[in-house]
């Protein structure tokens, strides 16, 4: 794969220059993609165009090179031009209006082939990896000056108001993203079919993905040492491997490999990666199903009940592969996470090579005890080392939590954000695991997730107020009060976190009947149902906001109604 930088060019306003003046963009205006411009920021004209010409009722000419005396958005670089303010970092953008021009710029990649560029293809082929600075400014230029808010794909989940014309202030927007890891996802359910609205599912989420500025390069850390042993000769060996994988990665860009425990990530500067390599033992490093050879049963105090028995032995066992590691390969490094059984801080030093991950419960924690304690657990973890950890967390529907429930959803954007928000001054980003059994049930937590990505401190009652005024109008009173009824229950449901060697997102929850008799009791169900009713009544036939009220009926209330009403077994 190709990959070569865009960085966005502009010229310097001169001090005591004419006074500020909006630029009118109307249908007149053209956009301007460079012959030469890279794969990414041809993206980023195509999304401008669609959304523009929902907005004024008709597409925009696109030009290789602007019309003089014409008003023009500019994309991408401006040859001949310098300005050290623009985006140096990874996934900043510039939107700067000069004149009659409205230039936007970022990092852009060329690439040929997208799917190639997925970090984890058998399991989220649609998390593309290859920078797009110039796209997000497009869509922060969109929401900021059209009004346009992209909930999800599809004409029912997105809302671009019509216009003759939208001013932009003279000036310049500059934004870099909070979170450097910003994902969610692994199995997040189907899409229904009028949800799609004739894409397929993959071309759906990866959508979304780009449209909520998610991250574009993948930080790996999931159990690449594969192995339960922590014997030295069996580290010797992990360390052996490493160098093997590091001399092959050579500090170019590379997909992961994860046999081998490799990904490239980039360093600081744009378009360099480095060779990683994931120490993480593999999972199921607990009491139940740990390593049986003599050196761990001699060594190893395993435990039934701590949750942190491997801590020390872990972490440094770590320390000295990547201090190793170290001198050999100074650009290289090593991912580890504070995972169960070595969840605990330890006692020793970490190299500044090393990339901790903290793997905690997250916004299904909210409100409880464990759940305080493990915000502490993410702080001190940032003291310990000096330098900010990355997040994975739980927010998800599964099995092997005691949280499979078919048929309820997992709603609840005020605990993501209030969960982000915490945490953010302690991490680079996370990654929310985020399985479900309908992918509409997360489309609110990861909307307002991608807000607090980028800006920590996000007004969020204003986001879901301004949500609910635009997807349903007359009707979002109603609706509002149907999405907080629905985020209470379910915070009723997960926000019972227990300790146990299994995993960090283990929940005690209530059974079927209970939540029958405690949670999703006949007043709430009928609630429900009289917000919907009152919901439809007010919207008028056959409108978006009547469609939208009609498809939370099936896939929110329905469902739930099933579940409520079927017998236990």
């Amino acid at each position: 794969m190709q990959k070569r930088t865009f960085l966005a060019i502009f010229a310097f306003i001169a001090a005591g220059g004419a006074a500020h003046a909006d630029v009118v963009i109307d249908r007149g205006t053209e956009i301007v993609l460079p012959r030469a411009a890279p794969y990414a920021t041809h993206l980023a004209a195509e999304e401008l165009n669609f959304f523009l010409e929902r907005v004024f009722g008709g597409a925009l000419p696109v030009v290789a090179q602007r019309t003089e005396g014409r008003t023009a958005i500019v994309l991408g670089g401006v040859q001949g031009r310098d300005d050290p303010a623009a985006p140096h970092d990874r996934d900043g953008y510039v939107i700067e209006t000069v004149s009659n021009a409205v230039f936007i710029a970022g990092n852009d990649d060329d690439v040929a082939d997208v799917d190639a560029t997925a970090a984890l293809p058998r399991e989220a082929i649609w998390q593309p990896c290859y920078r797009r600075g110039t796209l997000f400014g497009v869509y922060a230029f969109l929401e900021r000056y059209a009004g346009v808010r992209m909930y999800f794909p599809g004409e029912l989940g997105t809302c671009a108001p019509r216009a003759e014309r939208i001013a932009v202030p003279e000036g310049r927007v500059k934004e870099s993203p909070a979170f450097s890891t910003r994902r969610y996802g692994y199995e997040d359910g189907p899409v229904a079919q009028d949800v799609l609205a004739g894409m397929g599912e993959t071309d759906f989420k990866r959508l979304n993905w780009y449209r909520l500025r998610m991250e574009t390069y993948h930080l790996r850390c999931c159990h690449g040492a594969k192995t339960h042993c922590l014997s030295p000769d069996t580290w010797e060996a992990l360390y052996t491997n490493a160098c093997a994988v590091i001399a092959d990665g050579g500090g170019t860009p590379s997909l992961p490999d994860t046999v081998r425990g490799r990904v490239a990530v980039p360093s600081a500067t744009a378009g360099y990666a480095q060779p990683v390599f994931d120490a993480m033992p593999k999972d199921g490093l607990t009491w139940a199903r740990h390593c049986g050879c003599d050196w761990c049963m001699a060594n190893v105090p395993f435990s039934k009940f701590d949750i942190g028995f491997a801590t020390d032995l872990v972490w440094r066992r770590t320390a000295e592969l990547a201090g190793r590691i170290k001198s050999k390969f100074p650009h290289a490094r090593v991912s580890q996470m504070s995972y169960i059984p070595y969840a605990r801080i330890p006692a020793n030093d970490i190299p500044d090579n090393v990339d901790v991950f903290v793997a905690r419960r997250g916004p299904w924690a909210e409100g409880s005890a464990i759940g305080a304690r493990e915000k502490g657990e993410v702080a001190a973890w940032h003291a310990k080392l000096g330098r900010k950890v990355t997040l994975w967390n739980y927010p998800d529907k599964v099995e092997c939590w005691n949280l499979e429930m078919k048929g309820i959803p997992q709603i609840a954007p005020r605990a993501w954000a209030r969960y982000y928000r915490d945490v953010a001054p302690h991490a680079t980003g996370a990654f929310a695991e985020s399985e479900s059994d309908r992918w509409l049930y997360n489309y609110l937590n990861y909307y307002v997730f991608s807000r607090l990505c980028w800006n920590p401190s996000a007004d969020v009652e204003a986001i879901l107020a301004e949500h609910h005024r635009l997807m349903f109008g007359a009707a979002a009173d109603r609706m509002a009060e149907f999405f907080d009824t629905l985020e209470s229950c379910w915070m009723k449901v997960v926000a019972r976190p227990v300790d146990t060697p299994l995993g960090p997102g283990v929940c005690d929850a209530p059974g079927e009947a209970a939540l029958r008799e405690t949670v999703y009791t006949p007043q709430t169900m009928a609630r429900l149902k009289s917000l919907l009713d009152g919901a439809a009544a007010l919207a008028p036939a056959g409108s978006l906001e009547a469609r939208r009220i009609g498809l939370f009926r099936r896939e929110y209330f329905e469902p739930l109604a099933g579940f409520v009403s079927k017998e236990e077994r």
